[in-house]
């Protein structure tokens, strides 16, 4: 640990983007579903593929930047 004291509300943020982050999971769940759904015949093929992935996409980008973030700040 460096000499000056660790900012210790940057780990904060990275535990409530997490947290904020995983419970509008389902927001965007409902939101793909719509598009892609039984009601939403405006996609085909890759389109709908692509866009049948966003939720994933949704949760790791959620779980990694945050992890990222609190591994540079324990390097620091």
């Amino acid at each position: 640990m460096s000499d000056k004291k660790r900012n210790i509300s940057g780990l904060i943020g990275a535990f409530l983007m997490i947290v904020v982050g995983l419970a509008l999971t389902p927001t965007i769940g409902e939101s793909v579903e719509h598009v892609t759904g039984v009601g939403g015949d405006n996609l085909t093929g890759a389109a709908l593929t692509i866009m049948s992935l966003v939720p994933v996409f949704w949760v790791i980008m959620m779980i990694a930047i945050p992890v990222a973030y609190i591994g540079i700040w324990l390097k620091g």
